[in-house]
């Protein structure tokens, strides 16, 4: 009996401290996911170019022009959303660790991670060959080039952008409320998904195009304050 009960004690330690390395991770890696991802959001709305913007309207060459002058602040813009984003699937993995009593749906939001990821690096990866390898060029041959991967690197990122800090959140919060998410950061997460869908229905709707940036606020929002909670939560704390 003794030895039972020393060897469930044991167990329930490790697990503790299984959940704590994953909360410690989770938080860490959402904070700093999240801080790096509005830095490169900042480098690259003060750059004065607008990729979407240029796609939508079909003004490759001004794009092309414009960005002939910020290629550095730019090439830095795209390098932030690459470490940002691999340290965001880093925490959402750590969070479907944490989401135990509803593993299929925290299985879901692995998927949706598990996509977003390489799926942002190859859209960054195309909007920094625009950069690099044709800015300023504006000859027909390079503007209808731009066209095709700056086009690929716009819908990849908006996919991507949906997967990682909508649709995960919204089943994160699903999975874990209840067990380590709050209600009200479950609230914030259904908001997530919600426009994480509604910025890939005004891809079809230029009008609304605008409105598929709130995304980035709400979802990367939603990531800062899942690591403040799970930093709070650690011993110590």
């Amino acid at each position: 009996m003794a030895t039972t009960i020393k060897t469930k004690y044991q167990k329930d330690e490790v697990a503790i401290r299984k959940d704590t390395t994953y909360a410690r991770l989770a938080g860490l890696t959402a904070l700093g996911g999240g801080i790096i991802m509005l830095i490169g959001a900042v480098l690259y709305f003060s750059s004065g170019t607008d990729l979407w913007a240029a796609v939508d309207g079909g003004d490759m060459a001004g794009y092309l022009t414009a960005v002939g002058g910020v290629k550095a602040q730019l090439v830095a813009n795209l390098s932030f959303w690459i470490v940002g984003v691999l340290l965001l699937g880093t925490a959402v993995n750590a969070l479907v660790n944490l989401s135990e009593q509803r593993p299929a749906l925290a299985q879901v939001a692995r998927v949706c991670a598990g996509t977003a990821v390489p799926l942002a690096i190859i859209s960054f990866i195309a909007m920094m060959a625009l950069v690099v390898k044709i800015a300023p060029d504006t000859s027909p041959a390079a503007i209808a080039i731009a066209d095709v991967v700056g086009w690929i690197g716009a819908r990849a990122d908006d996919l991507a952008t949906a997967l990682i800090i909508g649709f995960a959140p919204l089943f994160i919060s699903l999975a874990g409320q209840g067990d380590w998410v709050p209600t009200w950061l479950a609230r914030w997460g259904y908001l997530a998904g919600l426009i994480g869908l509604l910025s890939l229905t005004v891809l079809y709707i230029p009008a609304l195009a605008a409105f598929g940036f709130l995304i980035v606020p709400v979802g990367i929002g939603w990531m800062l304050a899942a690591g403040v909670v799970l930093l709070r939560r650690l011993p110590g704390s």
